[in-house]
């Protein structure tokens, strides 16, 4: 899975609290060749801005985050809870930071956009409508 080619100054902002960056560096790591989404995450979490939980510009997404996104691709709308791995449930809306779409979700805004390449070469691409922690 690669980041499509876009400039750093392209890439939106990742937000993570310092708990969370520990947590999700480490999982990333661990899963990196195993997991579809786990070189998503450590690429973002290798340009993330750790701060406190009130100092983002706006809210973020967050382990445990309501968000509502669209997927770029297929231009539907979808309401899910980013989760741990251990936590995750399609079928009760709960996806996991190492799934392709978790780890594109992890620190973003309201508002922001982030576009990748699949293992299959196909473009994807999620947008955050709305958070709620």
């Amino acid at each position: 899975m690669n980041i499509q080619h876009h400039s750093p100054e392209a890439l939106p902002a990742v937000y993570v609290t310092e708990t969370d960056f520990e947590i999700l560096s480490n999982l990333a790591d661990a899963a990196a060749g195993r997991a579809p989404g786990g070189r998503v995450l450590a690429g973002e979490m290798a340009r993330a801005v750790i701060v406190e939980p009130g100092e983002a510009p706006h809210p973020f997404v967050r382990i445990g985050s309501r968000v509502a996104y669209r997927d770029l691709s297929s231009d539907q709308t979808r309401i899910v809870h980013v989760s741990l791995p251990r936590d995750a449930s399609i079928d009760e809306g709960r996806i996991s930071v190492l799934s392709p779409v978790g780890a594109a979700l992890i620190g973003l805004t309201a508002g922001e956009a982030f576009h990748w390449t699949d293992p299959e070469g196909r473009a994807r691409g999620v947008r955050v409508l709305a958070v709620q922690d």
